[in-house]
This record gives structure tokens, sequence and C-alpha cells, in this order.
């Protein structure tokens, strides 16, 4: 090599690294998260193990244990700090399905699509019966007056028969340009919050409005319930019933089953050919207030003033029990832990506590944010006590596992700058659109209503809404690899992001 190429050399790689050394801490500290998050993903590797392997986690269960167990021995493995459980419920009881099986025998065979309710009870063995129709159970005065002395030995078809879905219709869906600027261009929000005290007393009622039609069945004899809801393409969709609690009811066998299965029961029925079921359910309860448990973990903030701030990371890890529950929640959960685990392995440092806490029972009623919300905030219907305050924000991860396109701001348009600020740098990675508006049904509200700046984040629907929240669809093969990848790295940045401001999100103007 000449020596004048030679030095020529010399002086690109001089002024390569002082290009490099130019850099903000801010782009450096942004490229390491990139690198870390897209060519050593952990992500898709410990959601299938969770999933997989531990499989559904309805509330109160071995199962859910078993992976809390799991995952809070992950979150050691990646460094977190201070990993414990905390017991969120003393009477939700744990129930398991062992086996069953439908099928019509009459007028011919067909064996029938379907999944168990939570909650319901074992059959009497292997029942047979004839089915009789109830549309609904609104006017339990004309239920009575209608099937008093007619159910002995009857299965319960209840509901109106299904609509049919359209197979033209798009399943999997993202947010149009369009869409997202519709969302931006909002200048209040639409969407109301109910106060988490009315929103549970609500709660209390709604999901036990059948108590008097079950019992009514019970005790007129009837062997076992088939309802069904309009899906695509024979999706089951079984997420109740909410009876948790030690001493709740528990259903007579109670199942959803396909809706085109459903129809043909309905037509059936309605052409004097009775139909004739025969099933068999079998089920477990139990009482294991141990598995009712929060997992809770941290990384220790390394600035003296500043290390008794939080910011506090939140996604349920509960889920229904007839798929894996990947896409609601468990991609959420992986994805907050595949944040923290790129953090770490870039060896960043906090200037603030980061701490997680993935929920259980939010299914229910957000048993497990709203108990970890009054043991550290306070009780409901007090004012939040200063610990409170020592929250920078709250972020919540659960909209399925479409790519994080944006975030709501929760009525706060304080945080409106910050969240531009945070997205400006990633914009290749997600729109970053921000609105005003509320979004509801999940575990930011409880932090939301302590006055502690939370937020969830907008995410693609994919499949979610149309095929896989609740239903027996509801595992990996919908959750896209790529999008759970970049939402981990936009959640590191964002925790990075806000770990570096001057001061704490501003709570919302009362």
């Amino acid at each position: 090599m000449k020596f004048k190429t030679i030095i020529a050399l010399f002086l690109f790689i001089g002024c390569a690294n002082n290009s490099y050394s130019q850099l903000t801490n801010e782009e450096k500290t942004l490229s390491e998260i990139r690198n870390e998050g897209y060519n050593n993903s952990e992500a898709t590797k410990m959601l299938s193990q969770l999933t997989d392997i531990y499989g559904q986690r309805l509330t109160g269960t071995r199962e859910y244990y078993k992976a809390a167990s799991w995952i809070s021995t992950e979150m050691k493995k990646i460094g977190l700090e201070n990993v414990h459980f905390e017991n969120y419920c003393s009477d939700c009881r744990g129930w398991n399905v062992k086996t069953f099986n439908i099928e019509m025998v009459a007028p011919n065979y067909m064996n029938i699509s379907a999944y168990p309710l939570a909650m319901s009870k074992s059959s009497d063995g292997i029942v047979s019966g004839e089915v009789i129709h109830i549309e609904d159970f609104d006017d339990m005065i004309s239920v009575q007056k209608d099937f008093t002395g007619k159910l002995r030995g009857k299965i319960i078809l209840l509901g109106e028969k299904p609509k049919r879905k359209s197979l033209l219709d798009t399943i999997e869906s993202r947010y149009s340009d369009t869409q997202l600027k519709q969302m931006e261009q909002k200048v209040t929000a639409i969407v109301k919050v109910t106060p988490l005290p009315e929103l549970f007393e609500k709660w209390k009622i709604d999901d036990k409005a059948d108590e008097n039609f079950l019992k009514f069945l019970e005790t007129e004899g009837a062997l076992a319930i088939l309802k069904t809801r309009p899906m695509y393409l024979g999706i089951l969709h079984p997420d109740g019933t909410y009876y948790f609690r030690e001493g709740d009811l528990k259903p007579l066998p109670y199942f959803t089953i396909m809706p085109e299965h459903f129809g043909r029961l309905y037509r059936l029925i309605k052409r004097n050919e009775t139909p004739t079921i025969r099933l068999n359910l079998e089920t477990e309860f139990y009482s294991e207030p141990e598995n009712n448990v929060n997992i809770i973990g941290e990384i220790s903030g390394n600035d003296a003033q500043l290390k008794s701030e939080s910011i506090l990371l939140g996604a349920h890890f509960d889920s229904w029990h007839s798929g894996t529950g990947a896409t609601d929640n468990g991609a959420n959960c992986i994805v907050l832990m595949e944040a923290l685990r790129i953090l770490k392995q870039i060896d960043y440092q906090p200037k603030r506590t980061i701490k997680i806490g993935l929920w259980g029972g939010e299914e229910q009623a957000f048993l497990g944010s709203a108990a970890y919300a009054k043991k550290h905030f306070g009780a409901l219907n007090k004012k939040p006590n200063l610990a409170s305050k020592k929250i920078s924000a709250y972020l919540n991860l659960d909209n399925g596992a479409g790519l994080i396109r944006g975030v709501y701001l929760q009525n706060n348009e304080l945080a409106r700058p910050i969240f531009k600020k945070i997205f400006s740098p990633i914009s290749n990675i997600t729109s970053g659109a921000i609105t005003i508006e509320n979004t509801i049904s999940t575990d930011h509200e409880t932090f939301d209503y302590y006055n502690i700046p939370s937020f969830q984040f907008i995410q693609d629907e994919l499949a979610y809404n149309s095929a896989t929240h609740h239903t027996n669809l509801d595992f990996l093969e919908y959750v896209h690899e790529n999008d759970i990848m970049k939402n981990a790295v936009i959640l590191a940045w964002t925790i990075y992001s806000l770990d570096n401001m001057k001061g704490k999100i501003p709570r919302k103007l009362n």
C-alpha cells in the first residue's frame, strides 16, 4: 500500500471516530437500543416459552402461578432487582377444565365445536337432552312464566340467532395515516372515564346480571347452556363467567359454541325438528390464594436526588382460558421485559428507579393493579398519598400485539410536548400519533384515578378484535415478530427519554 494511501486511510478513520464522538448521548443510546433490540432480540423466544409451555393464565389458577414463577425467574436473569410477588386477592378461587365433549345425536350426528365458560361446574357424567331455545333473560318474570316446569332434562340454547359475518371483511388491519390524523386532531376527549369506585360497583352488578337466570335453570333441572357470539369462521369466544370468588355461584355446565353450529340448532328448533345433545364436562374448583400474585421488579435509580422517583411500567399477566393469551396479554408482558433487558444489556444506568408490574385479575375487575395501588398509594375515595407523587409516569400496554403507533394522553394535554419530543427521533419506527382521547378497560385506569400521569399506547389492531381477543385463537401465530421487536425498542427509548427529563410529567389540571 502506498504511503499516501495509508495517510488517507488514517485520516478517514480519524474523521469517522471524531464524527462518532460528536454524537450526543441520546443518539448513542438510541443506536445502542436499536442494535440490541433488532439484532439480539429475545422477545419471541420468551413469548413462545410463556404461551406454549405455560399456556393459559386464568386468575386464581395453578397455571397462572407457574407462569408467574417462571417470569419472575426471567426478571432476575435479565438483572432486575427486588423481584417479588404481591398478593392481590385472598378469595379468588381456582378452576380448571379436565375434559369435555358436545355432540348433536339427533336428528343426525354432528360434533359441536365448543368451549366451556370459566367457573362452570361438571355435568353429572355423560348426559343427553333435547334442546330448548330461550332468547334472553332480561325479563325474568316472563322467563319464569314461559318456562317453569318445562326445563327438566333440557339443554338451553340461549340468545338470538347470530348475525352472519361477511367473509369479505378484512380480519387483520392496521391504522391508516388518515385514521391516525383524525385521532390527533381531536380537541377534547369523547370517551368518558368512570371513576374507579363507581366502575367497580357497576361491575359487581353487570358481571352477575345472569345470576338469577342461572339459579332458575338449575332449580328447574336444566342440564346445560349453549350460547354463542357472532365471530368469523367458527371462532369461539368463551370469556365468562365472572363468578370467581369463593362462595360465588358455580354455574351449571355453560358453553359457548361455534356460531354456525348455534345457527343450525336454532333453525332446527324453528322447523320443529327438536335436536338432541349429548355432552359431558369435568371441571375442578380449588382454593389456593397463593396463586393470586402481581409480579414486581425494578432497576434501581442511580441519581442521589431522583432515585426516589419511579417510572412504572405495567401490563396484565392473566388471560382467559381457551387460548394461551399470546395477544391478550402475553406479548405486551414480554415487550416490557424485553425493553428492560435491552436497557440492562446496553448498561444503561437510570437516574430514576424503573419499576415493572405484571398484574393479575385484570380480566375480572383490575384486581391486581387496584390492589397494588391501594397498598402503595392509599385507599379509594381518599386523597392519594405522597408516594403517588413520586411516580413520574405509568406506561401501560394492553391493546393486542400490534405495532405501537402513538399514545393516548388520557385527557392530559400537558403531556403532549413530552411525547412529541420522545417520538421525533423514532419516526421511522412509529407514526407517533398523539391523541387527547381517553381509552378505557385496562389497568392504566387504576393509576389515572390516583392522578398519576398514566398512558396507554395506540397499537395496530391486527386480528385482535376480529379473531383473538378472549377467543380460542389467542395463540403465538397471531403475533408479528417484527412488531414486538419494534415495540420493545420504542418502549426502551420512551423509558430512557422520560428518565432523562428534568422534571416529572405534569399531572392533569383539575
